[in-house]
């Protein structure tokens, strides 16, 4: 039986590495809240970005505190990629000190022995872990009674102030049309057809009313957002909870449908079936993008792109949209954990009381300010009792990609921080993203669209948070429900798009019966049952936990 475990996930999905254990000569270390000294340590620990370095101002001083050295080892490559070299190791046992992988390869690592129980070392050195995790500890256990790997926990109780639709509209067209709030797609429809009539061409090329990037920012998560629920990725749960498959449901159907009118009126891009994040992210930069549904993890590169190229007016405005005016929104979620991965401990790790003392730490008031503030004096200050960053690191992560990697500010260790709009013993935000702070980093022409909304950030459009349990691709995979995914995913890419390209509303309902009928046929209703027991099951030691 696979294992229900929440996970870590944040805005940079990092991975972990491998390699072997040594220790750095002729340095010293006290451990924290003793006066014993120790030698330093190096740890490895896998990452896909080959960008992190571990000489960075913050990585030095957590390993002052700690002693405890990261040694990155990257897995270069795409998803897949990663995914074959994690398996690589899994099979040769060659695999580094501590693996930071999704909860699907975790569960490999631990059905093939390679990995630590966690309980008793958290018991004996994680004090501060158990004391923040408080009434969701529970929810790390495996269904043996052992925890295998370590989250963040999510102590936000308000919606984080870079929380933003996902539906996004360039400011330009909304100019046009008169500042219109859009709240469903047919207003977007129409929003855009009386644009592109205007205006064919953007700098000499033609103007794409709506694109994508990759298949699940076309088909799949923009269904979800427009029915108004939270983002459980390919399926969707009732009151019962009971979890259906997306592919096949009525807001799927009322979503392709919306792309198939725009593609019947020439408002699609031609493209948006092979575009991926990365040519995603090009198209969008050259301003002729008008809309489409991207999170802002798409968006931000081309937007920096945009501005500096003084097309400001390119830039987007983010909305939450629906089907239907009125639409009961519970998208806006809020969970115990925010994570897509974990950090796990491998049999490898020489240390591992050091590993769990050096996450430990990590748990700890003043090493939350240091990964996600910084070291007080070079990127903040503490003005009136409140943390306040400063202003020039703005202006230096603007002019550098890669400033937040290179000062540690990116890094492996932000995964298990509490969460934007959490706060810290001392009463202030554990993150800098405030409302405040965000808003300061907006140009002109964002505060003028704002300003005509009578709004000051994106997340103001979105309704109040709620509290899940989890989101289901936090849980692990059912035994034997990866196989079906995959070829349910196989025909959902492949049929889909013979959907949306139909020239009449007979062919789209003819191409929706094929496609559904082969979904069932490739073991939807086993798939459905398989999640639904796991996700009762989940609720069931959620609710027994956070009851204590």
């Amino acid at each position: 039986m696979k294992a229900i475990s929440v996970v870590l996930a944040l805005s940079l999905s990092l991975l972990a590495g491998c390699a072997s254990d040594s220790k750095s000569s002729n340095k010293t270390n006290a451990e924290p809240g003793s006066d014993v000294t120790r030698e330093n340590i190096k740890v490895t620990i896998s990452t896909t970005d080959p960008k992190l370095k571990t000489d960075t101002a913050i990585q030095k001083a957590i390993t002052e505190k700690t002693g405890v050295e990261l040694e990155y080892m990257p897995v270069i490559g795409g998803a897949e990629q990663a995914q074959q070299k994690y398996e690589i190791w899994l099979a040769s046992e060659d695999y580094p000190e501590i693996v930071n992988i999704g909860v699907g390869s975790i569960s490999k690592y631990r059905d093939g022995g390679a990995l630590l129980p966690l309980e008793d070392l958290i018991e004996q050195y994680g004090p501060n872990i158990k004391k923040k995790f408080g009434k969701f500890y529970d929810l790390l256990r495996d269904t043996d009674g052992h925890i295998y790997s370590l989250s963040n926990v999510s102590l936000s109780e308000e919606t984080p102030a870079n929380v933003q639709g996902s539906f996004v509209v360039q400011y330009d067209v909304l100019k046009e049309a008169g500042y219109p709030e859009i709240k469903t797609l047919d207003q977007l429809f129409e929003v855009l057809q009386a644009y592109v009539a205007k205006h064919p061409t953007i700098d000499g090329k033609e103007t794409i009313a709506f694109s994508g990037a990759g298949a699940d920012l076309t088909y799949n998560n923009p269904a979800i957002s427009a029915a108004g629920l939270p983002d459980h990725g390919r399926f969707s749960i009732d009151s019962e909870n009971n979890v259906h498959v997306a592919f096949t449901a009525d807001y799927t159907k009322k979503y392709f449908a919306f792309l198939n009118k725009l593609q019947n009126a020439g408002m699609l891009d031609k493209e948006i079936f092979s575009l991926n994040y990365e040519t995603a992210s090009t198209k969008i930069a050259q301003g002729r993008i008008l809309a489409g549904y991207f999170p802002q993890w798409v968006l931000s590169g081309p937007e920096k792109s945009l501005a500096a190229a003084g097309n400001t007016n390119r830039q987007f405005a983010k909305f939450p949209v629906y089907f239907e005016e009125g639409t009961q929104d519970h998208s806006n979620t809020v969970t115990p954990s925010s994570s897509g991965n974990n950090w796990a401990i491998t049999k490898n790790a020489k240390h591992p009381e050091r590993i769990i003392q050096y996450i430990d730490y990590l748990f700890t008031d003043e090493g939350q300010k240091l990964i996600s503030w910084g070291i007080e004096g070079q990127h903040y200050d503490v003005v009136d009792g409140k943390r306040v960053r400063k202003p020039e690191i703005n202006q230096l992560s603007k002019a550098d990609p890669d400033y937040f990697i290179n000062e540690g500010l990116a890094s492996p260790n932000s995964q298990f921080s509490f969460g934007d709009g959490a706060k810290l013993d001392d009463g202030d935000y554990a993150t800098p993203l405030t409302a405040e702070m965000i808003a300061g980093n907006y140009d002109d022409a964002t505060k003028e669209v704002l300003n005509t909304f009578n709004k000051t950030i994106w997340a103001d459009f979105l309704p109040k948070p709620e509290y899940i349990p989890a989101y289901l691709w936090q849980l692990n995979a059912p035994e034997n429900s990866t196989a079906i995914m995959k070829k349910m995913e196989q025909i959902w890419q492949k049929e889909t798009p013979k959907i949306i390209l139909s020239k009449t509303d007979a062919d789209f309902e003819s191409a929706w019966n094929s496609y559904t009928q082969q979904l069932e046929k490739a073991g939807e209703k086993k798939l459905e049952e398989m999640w639904s027991e796991t996700w009762k099951r989940y609720v069931e030691v959620y609710n027994k936990a956070t009851s204590k």
